[in-house]
């Protein structure tokens, strides 16, 4: 499985090297990395370095400037078994699709049909019936988590004050 593990920035240098911004806990854990995938190609990872918060790649194959450009501002994707174990407690963003949210009296409030990603946090897409909401990922929403039956219960006081607009 595939999970979101980056965003490409810019080309670094004249040689083919990628500035990535991490988007995993620990920007450390890319130095795990063997393989990457980009705009739907895999990559092996020639070299990897790690400085001030930022991974800077290296792609076997790929030795200039022009190839990497076309990479700026896309998604980095990286196989789940390469990533290190996650400890107690931890997730994927990508654990949450498919789960149900329900409220303090178990009652379901909509599903989480996909999470989005535009830089500055993740966006819960909620299905409720017909309905499509928006409601941004916050950790004080969630009350309790059990991604193995899918189950999510959140703070309904502040699910609503998220996701219903004033007209």
């Amino acid at each position: 499985m595939l999970e979101i593990v980056g965003k490409v920035l810019k080309p670094q240098g004249v040689k083919g090297e990628i500035k990535i911004l991490p988007l995993l806990s620990d920007c450390e854990d890319f130095a795990y990395l063997k393989n990457l995938e980009i705009k739907k190609n895999s990559y092996k990872i020639q070299s990897c370095r790690v400085h001030q918060g930022y991974a800077y790649v290296k792609l076997q194959n790929i030795d200039n400037r022009d190839s990497v450009e076309n990479f700026r501002d896309e998604f980095v994707y990286a196989n789940r078994d390469e990533l290190p174990k996650l400890d107690e407690g931890q997730f994927y963003i990508s654990d949450l699709i498919d789960c149900y949210l329900l409220d303090e009296n178990n009652q379901k409030l909509g599903f989480i049909q996909d999470v989005l990603n535009y830089g500055a946090s993740d966006i819960l897409q909620i299905r409720q019936g017909s309905e499509e909401i928006l409601c941004p990922y916050l950790k004080e929403l969630f009350l309790q988590t059990d991604l193995e039956n899918k189950k999510i219960w959140v703070d309904t006081k502040r699910f609503k004050e998220l996701t219903e607009s004033e007209d």
